[in-house]
């Protein structure tokens, strides 16, 4: 356990570690006392605390700064450790270039304080954010304003016209609700419609990010959207006693970001392809790939739902979308050669892709008329690698090898994305490419591996 000095909003506070109890230093302290307060800090034993108590930091944030945990980060902050009699003295622990003072403990605690005391001085301050509220286009034209709570855009959701008049008071209720705890927060898809937004019009959508830092200046942050990429980034700032300002030049950024939306109550697909296996059948229908996968147990299924059923070890084929039927599914025992086999049976070209990031695994194939016309399997784990038929375009400029060597860093989830991209469509584009809007079919795969196709 180390001990910090931090500075928050001009004042200085000695702690315990981050997460621990803390107190307020006085203006103008000395080094010796400084330090003294740091020792006695360090030597202050660990208290723990039942649930139904304030933990020691909600105690020091609330009481000693008085400010929530959430709000608190302060923009100046020093760390101390104690090693074989020596005290490591470094700003920002998680910079491994930040510079490392050294103190004997030895020398006592006016030594210590001191150079506590220079290290803070000579740092420039960063001023974290204390508050964040996201702002997002949608199909009907108009905006969704939310908080953003600990890295999750949670509700309440609220409605506004792209103009200063109409985002200021939901910008500065938004503000307002992200003090709050995420716990008990409403849920992000259920608070858009509860605000009345189908959470299809968001598909496509720019954002604007809100960062109220802890000097009292926003951060206003725009990104479009190509293909569900951030495209034409904006950055500017502003300061949250002029937030009139700040909802004008959101106002003012908010045309100028690239949007993919489709016309309201245009169906689509739905995204995918991040630790999960999936076919992609050119042309046909629902049934005709149902009936050739073997899809047993069928009930009908959007593409949302079909999706969520994919992830929970269901097997979902979709309806007909940008030329395309998807067969998804975690557990899909219809990889590499088997793409051949049906190829033949359906007359058309089959492609399959798996992904796993955890076991490093990714694959592709596919095969045209029940003949198999490229494989690739890559296994990081085991460093497996198999292929079978000439490198396409996109994996030549993907760099994969003729065998593995030394310098080849392997295949990853994205490069599986990529080849889709390149060969069909990238099943995280899904939900910005029109479907035939029918439903699809969610069931089981129980079969073995068909037999090998003739090469």
């Amino acid at each position: 356990m180390g001990i910090e000095i931090h500075v928050f909003q001009g004042r200085m506070y000695a702690t315990r570690g981050w997460a621990s109890t803390g107190v307020a230093v006085e203006d103008g302290v000395s080094g010796e006392r400084l330090g003294a307060v740091m020792l006695a800090l360090h030597a202050r034993p660990s208290v723990g605390t039942s649930p139904r108590e304030r933990s020691p930091w909600q105690v020091f944030c609330e009481d000693v700064v008085g400010v929530t945990m959430l709000r608190y980060g302060p923009e100046k902050r020093v760390r101390a450790y104690l090693s074989d009699g020596v005290w490591n003295v470094v700003a920002d622990s998680h910079d491994p270039d930040a510079e490392i003072r050294r103190v004997p403990a030895a020398d006592g605690p006016a030594a210590l304080g001191a150079t506590l005391l220079g290290y803070v001085e000579s740092l420039a301050p960063r001023w974290p954010m204390v508050r964040r509220v996201m702002i997002f286009t949608t199909a009907t034209g108009r905006l969704v304003v939310m908080p953003n709570i600990g890295a999750y855009t949670v509700g309440p959701a609220r409605v506004a016209d792209p103009d200063e008049r109409s985002l200021l008071p939901v910008v500065r209720e938004a503000f307002a609700d992200a003090d709050a705890e995420r716990t008990g927060a409403p849920e992000y898809r259920q608070s858009l419609v509860a605000a009345g937004v189908d959470p299809h019009w968001l598909h496509g959508n720019a954002e604007v990010t809100l960062d109220e830092l802890s000097d009292g200046t926003v951060e206003i942050k725009g990104a479009g959207c190509r293909r569900n990429r951030y495209a034409g980034r904006q950055e500017t700032t502003g300061r949250i006693d002029g937030l009139a300002a700040v909802c004008a030049e959101v106002a003012r950024m908010i045309p100028e970001l690239p949007n993919e939306h489709l016309p309201p109550g245009t169906p689509t697909g739905a995204r995918f392809g991040f630790k999960c296996s999936w076919l992609a059948v050119r042309g046909g229908t629902t049934e005709e790939v149902a009936d050739a996968v073997g899809l047993d147990d069928r009930v009908e299924s959007d593409w949302d739902e079909g999706v969520e059923s994919a992830y929970d070890r269901k097997v979902f084929v979709s309806p007909p979308t940008g030329g395309w039927v998807f067969v998804v599914g975690q557990l899909l025992d219809l990889g590499g050669r088997s793409v051949a086999w049906l190829s033949g049976r359906l007359g058309t070209e089959v492609q399959y892709f798996g992904s796993y990031r955890v076991s490093d695994t990714h694959q592709w194939a596919y095969a045209i008329g029940g003949r198999l016309v490229r494989r690739m399997f890559y296994d990081g784990c085991s460093g497996t690698f198999e292929q079978e038929g000439p490198l396409t375009p996109v994996e030549a400029e993907l760099d994969v090898p003729a065998a593995v060597s030394d310098d080849w860093s392997g295949v990853s989830e994205r490069d599986v994305m990529r080849v889709a991209d390149a060969w069909s469509i990238d099943p995280n584009t899904l939900d910005l490419v029109e479907s035939s809007g029918g439903k699809g079919l969610v069931g089981a795969v129980t079969r073995s591996d068909p037999p090998s196709p003739a090469r």
